[in-house]
């Protein structure tokens, strides 16, 4: 019988180009009408020879609007009869290929002034784009045209003013080149003190555009901006000048709290969500990606180092075991993310009604989740629902709160739960590596460093190619698509991590390793920043370089800081000499828009002076670490370059670690700072 079912539903729902792919994205299309391609050769020869338009069609598995508009248009007959006369249509998975969704969505913002997705751009057969959008209602609304009405009228005018749209499109594509000039050979990086007076400036740029009510930065919608709190923190714990440190702890610290305190952040299970559709962090946009928890628990850690607010180790620990909980694979991989959406209502799984939570608790404990959580009867989401939060400022019984928080989220494991998106990001985990390894010994629990490694591993033997390249995305026993910059930096820096965290020198080897291919296929010396991909990938019209940060830092920052460290490991040159040059690359761009640099201001430091490295030595027992673990967290260390070895390595050829052990048996930290090393030191602590 069962077999007789799928036959007729695979009858009467016939697949498309997408059946031998393995995105959960493409997959969802499938069975779409419309006659989807992957992006490739088939589908733009096919393009060329019937002198069609291509429609692409970019998005991702978790994005609303993109099931939204599958279900009206994509799934629509009619529709689809239409684009599959006059369209060749092709769908692309953003998170595979980021810099197909890169090149085209620079297209989108020149044409439209924003960007978002569903991404829907219309390109002639040489892939040059020349019309686009992103979501198309099926009837005019929102001040947007139908997405009918958009096909009707490109087919006519590329049926009737051919030579207008290929002109069109020949004019957007001159502006899709990134062309940065030539290094200047005469150009310095700043002394110490004139950075100090620069760092004052960019935390005053970030000060005029900073929400002093609610936190973070601009109106709704509003996202995290890890990247910059990241850099402000580190601000707020180095600088001299108190007016600075003022301000950048008053920034990082209300954004921290307001964001665990709302909706943005998941009251049960931790983690937080995409953004917040509200200026109050109240309402999030449901959806919960990889990379914005690898960049936000290293937030919450220096959040926690600068003041020791216990409440920030705990959002930062509840997150990282969420990671460990939900999203990382059998295999050691961690999952790309979840949708917002579940049975078709967006966050649908993550909003309670009083009732709700009546019928799972005791009347005691319910009246005080009801409390403690905000859930009313009116609701402060859709549907008198409401999405959790913790704005309580009364006090409850820890033990009683722990038990809530079990039975609720055991509770709503019960419901549909969101779509998984179960394809493995190498970059993406590089930033949860990363995330772990520093999470391990700031919070000293190995569990987290145990799953970094195990995604470390599974990265480097499953998603590489016979000759050792990266590969980008891995799903369904098949890894596949070039790693871009991301990948590599992402990934080098996730290593040098686990080398700190473990004084590991086959990380740290490895780690070099990834740098070498690194350099190799996206350093462009001439300019001084890498390029976003390899250039060896067929139809791709424009090799970019994008040295700005976005949701998640820069690759080419995060590059620069990986080589500043691999350098302070290794002291071998060429590694701190291309830092140099990326730094230089890119000041004047840094000094006009601060807000879009903070991923590579916070190298400057390690590169105008040497930075400080200290290495622990332990008696050999992992445990005999944690003292010194503690005492690097506070902010005096933190431009120090921490790395914690369990047991003497005298005989390594590693400077760093050569004729270094525990003195007298007793756990020694060695300090040097650049070319000044201070005398070892024991702390008089119980280890």
């Amino acid at each position: 019988m069962i077999s007789l079912l799928l036959a007729l539903f695979v009858l009467q729902h016939p697949t498309n180009h997408l059946e031998n792919e393995t995105s959960p994205y493409l997959l969802q299309h499938v069975h779409n009408p419309v006659n989807w391609y992957p992006w490739g050769d088939e589908a733009i020869e096919r393009a060329k020879a019937e002198n069609k338009v291509i429609f692409l069609s970019i998005g991702y598995s978790a994005c609303h609007w993109c099931h939204v508009m599958e279900r009206e248009s994509f799934e629509d007959e009619t529709t689809a009869e239409f684009m599959n006369e006059h369209f060749i249509s092709i769908k692309v998975d953003r998170e595979e290929r980021p810099d197909l969704d890169d090149l085209y969505m620079t297209a989108v913002q020149k044409m439209t002034g924003s960007g978002g997705w569903p991404m829907s751009v219309w390109l002639t057969p040489d892939l040059k784009p020349f019309y686009g959008g992103t979501y198309f209602p099926p009837e005019a609304k929102y001040g947007r045209p139908s997405f009918m009405m958009v096909l009707e009228n490109l087919s006519e005018a590329w049926d009737t003013r051919r030579d207008e749209v290929i002109a069109a499109a020949e004019s957007l594509n001159a502006q899709l080149q990134t062309n940065f000039p030539d290094l200047d050979s005469e150009q310095t990086l700043p002394s110490a003190t004139d950075l100090a007076v620069m760092q004052t400036a960019w935390v005053n740029t970030y000060w005029s555009v900073y929400d002093p009510v609610d936190g973070g930065f601009g109106k709704a919608p509003k996202f995290p901006h890890a990247t910059d709190l990241r850099f402000l923190l580190n601000i707020a714990g180095t600088h001299a000048d108190e007016k600075t440190v003022a301000r950048a702890k008053e920034m990082c610290e209300l954004t921290l709290k307001k964001m665990a305190s709302a909706g943005m952040y998941d009251q049960l299970a931790g983690g937080f969500a995409r953004y917040s559709v509200d200026e109050k962090w109240l309402i999030p946009h449901f959806e919960k990606m990889l990379y914005d928890q690898g960049t936000l628990i290293p937030a919450y850690l220096l959040g926690y180092q600068l003041n020791k607010d216990h409440a920030f180790a705990t959002i930062a620990r509840d997150s990282c075991d969420y990671l460990l909980r939900e999203m990382q694979s059998p295999d050691g991989g961690f999952y790309s993310s979840t949708d917002a959406d579940s049975e078709g209502e967006e966050g649908k799984y993550f909003v309670w009604t009083p009732d709700e939570i009546k019928a799972e608790l005791s009347d005691e404990l319910a009246e005080i989740a009801i409390e403690y959580y905000g859930v009313s009867e009116k609701g402060n989401f859709e549907h008198g629902k409401s999405a959790l939060t913790n704005y309580t400022t009364t006090s409850y019984d820890e033990s009683q709160l722990q038990e809530i928080r079990k039975t609720l989220l055991a509770a709503r494991q019960q419901r549909v739960a969101p779509n998984l998106d179960d394809k493995i990001i190498a970059g993406w985990n590089g930033l949860a590596i990363n995330a772990l390894a520093e999470a391990s010994w700031v919070l000293r629990e190995p569990r987290y460093l145990q799953a970094a490694e195990r995604a470390a591993d599974f990265v480097l033997s499953e998603m590489v190619d016979d000759k050792d390249n990266l590969l980008r995305a891995y799903r369904a026993g098949r890894a596949q698509h070039s790693a871009v910059l991301e990948d590599y930096s992402y990934m080098m820096r996730a290593l040098l991590a686990i080398f700190q965290a473990t004084g590991d020198v086959a990380r740290l080897s490895q780690a070099q390793n990834l740098a070498e291919r690194m350099i190799d296929l996206f350093w462009d010396p001439k300019t001084g920043i890498f390029f976003d991909s390899d250039g060896l990938q067929k139809n791709v019209i424009h090799r970019r370089q994008t040295p700005t940060d976005g949701a998640i830092p820069s690759a080419n920052a995060v590059a620069i800081e990986g080589l500043v460290k691999l350098a302070a490991f290794t002291d071998i040159e060429r590694f701190r000499k291309i830092a140099v040059e990326g730094m230089l690359a890119t000041l004047p761009y840094s000094e006009r828009a601060a807000r879009s640099f903070s991923g590579t201001f916070v190298s400057y430091p390690y590169l105008i002076e040497l930075p400080a490295v200290a290495v622990v030595i332990g008696n050999g027992a992992t445990s005999s670490l944690a003292a010194w673990q503690g005492e690097l967290s506070a902010t005096q260390y933190f431009n120090t370059l921490p790395v914690f070895s369990a047991e003497a390595q005298a005989d390594s050829k590693l400077a760093i670690f050569t004729s270094r052990t525990a003195s007298k048996g007793v756990t020694t930290m060695y300090l040097c700072r650049g070319q000044h090393c201070d005398a070892p030191r024991t702390l008089a602590l119980p280890e």
